[in-house]
């Protein structure tokens, strides 16, 4: 799924730079953001869990 993230970033960062998309450099960079978030989330999980656990 990281690799999904990282190539569909890469597309759209050089589909920006060759003016085929005039897109914010915000919605370029959206896949990594939500990809970063969701990992956050998950992390966030884990713990609240394990302080739930004890």
């Amino acid at each position: 799924m990281y690799y999904f993230v990282l190539l569909l970033t890469l597309i759209f960062v050089l589909a920006k730079l060759f003016g085929l998309i005039a897109w914010s450099w915000v919605l370029v960079f959206m896949p990594l953001i939500a990809w970063i978030i969701w990992i956050v989330f998950l992390i966030g999980l884990v713990v609240v869990t394990g302080l739930h656990e004890e």
